[in-house]
């Protein structure tokens, strides 16, 4: 699509064209930018989720060891 974009902007033969032709050249560059601001914020917003999830992970992994250690008294069997 953009070399058709970019042979019209070339061989566009009056002042009308070429300023249609740039007008779709901006447009399809517009239209690129939103499309990779988009992933990006997809991209942070999966980074995000991912150190939550190992922030959570690890919280219930100290969670979990400080249940079983229990409150650091000593076991004696058959006391």
């Amino acid at each position: 699509m953009l070399t058709n974009l970019v042979n019209a902007s070339q061989n566009s033969v009056g002042g009308l064209q070429a300023q249609q032709a740039t007008n779709q050249l901006l447009a399809l560059s517009t239209k690129q930018q939103m499309q990779i601001q988009n992933l990006m914020a997809a991209q942070y917003r999966a980074e995000a989720l991912e150190q939550a999830r190992r922030a959570e992970s690890q919280e219930q992994g100290r969670a979990a060891g400080q249940k079983f250690l229990g409150n650091g008294g000593q076991f004696y069997p058959g006391n």
